[in-house]
């Protein structure tokens, strides 16, 4: 059974820690988590934006609604997941599970960015009822494995209260 629970720091960090471990992408892309505690410190930081994407009692991923502006009613969302539970559309699920949480305590535009790179990140955001708006070129630069930095290109997109719900069947929320 997969759901969206809070994290917990303690019991969580081993997953989290194994997963950027696991995934050079993510590793780069987050603060260094190559300890525990790193990845205790982390889960601290995110807590209160972030829920925990479990599967069989097991943290996989992480979706977050992050930079809550109520005045304009929009937030930052992000995702990620564990490199073994890719491919079956538990992102997309967990996205949109979230997105209509949000939009239920009444904000209205929800926004994310995906690397142009990264056509499976693109497909999470469009299955969970984002449509694209535009790409912001060069607007992110990470060092790859070989210490050499690389600039990428985020495709930008947004979900409105307004648009139809993706027909997705959304996770259980603890």
């Amino acid at each position: 059974m997969s759901r969206l629970r809070p994290w917990d720091p303690e019991r969580d960090a081993a997953a989290v820690l194994a997963a950027f471990l696991a995934s050079p992408d993510l590793h780069r892309q987050a603060p260094p988590l190559e300890t525990l505690d790193a990845a205790r410190d982390y889960l601290g930081a995110i807590a209160t934006d972030a829920l925990a994407i479990d599967q069989g009692g097991e943290a996989v991923g992480c979706v977050v609604a992050a930079e809550r502006e109520p005045v304009h009613g929009t937030a930052w969302m992000s995702y990620w997941l564990a490199p073994a539970a890719r491919g079956r559309g538990l992102a997309s699920r967990a996205l949109d599970t979230l997105s209509r949480r949000v939009f239920a305590e009444g904000l209205h535009r929800l926004e994310l960015g995906a690397r142009a790179n990264n056509p499976a990140s693109i497909a999470v955001a469009e299955r969970a009822g984002y449509v694209r708006e535009g790409v912001e070129r060069e607007r992110l630069r990470y060092v790859d494995e070989h210490g050499m930095a690389t600039r990428f290109d985020v495709v930008r997109f947004a979900r409105l209260s307004p648009d139809p719900a993706p027909d997705l069947e959304p996770l259980a929320v603890a």
